[in-house]
């Protein structure tokens, strides 16, 4: 049987090449996106949910299952949120600060977690950037989020009792080492997904790559 990849998130960047590669891998891809698409295939799946509420992945992963009679192999998860500061770091309404940590902490969290629960093989794969060690005012919010987010995935990664799931936060960088703030490639983001997705160990769970 097929595996199974299931990628939140489905930007032009990043989350289109990852779909693609995969597929062209010999996967099956669901998809899961605030905008719905009309085209579904045997071996494609597209889902749509508002990733600022977490109790929303439950039923995507109960949609995939039902569609393919199996849990994915493979999560990628692409989402995620700003509310930028640009004067002062602490100006973030509340409402907009949580929906910001709900799309970078608590709804990949909820999505990693489900995952395992269904499928002790797992990858989880995370579109990470700096800012879980880059202290920046002017994107605070995202900081919060992607800081808890790597803290939770090195707990997983480490964690014997979850092998053999793999857990990665990826970090693209600059070819000179910076980060890379609106200069992502999805190229280079899915060729490193599948490359983790197919390694059977569990490597640093921090993935900094320049590309």
């Amino acid at each position: 049987m097929s595996k199974i990849a299931i990628i939140f998130g489905l930007g032009p960047r990043i989350g289109q090449p990852a779909a693609t590669k995969f597929h062209n891998a010999g996967y099956k891809v669901a998809t899961v996106a605030r905008t719905p698409r009309t085209s579904s295939t045997d071996d494609f799946l597209h889902l749509t949910a508002d990733l600022n509420d977490p109790s929303t992945v439950k039923a995507i992963f109960d949609k995939v299952e039902s569609h393919w009679g199996k849990s994915p192999d493979v999560v990628i998860y692409n989402a995620g949120a700003l509310i930028p500061t640009p004067t002062n770091p602490l100006s973030a309404k509340m409402d907009d600060f949580v929906k910001s940590f709900n799309v970078n902490t608590f709804t990949p969290y909820s999505a990693a977690s489900i995952a395992y629960e269904r499928n002790h093989a797992v990858t989880f794969l995370l579109t990470g950037n700096a800012f879980n060690t880059l202290v920046n005012p002017r994107f605070t919010t995202q900081g919060v989020g992607k800081s808890a987010t790597a803290h939770w995935i090195q707990a997983a990664a480490i964690a014997e009792g979850l092998r053999p799931a793999r857990f990665y936060y990826c970090d693209q960088r600059t070819p000179e080492g910076e980060p890379c703030y609106t200069g992502l490639k999805g190229d280079a983001h899915a060729d490193l997904f599948l490359k983790l997705a197919e390694d059977p160990e569990q490597g640093e769970p921090i993935v900094v790559f320049r590309a």
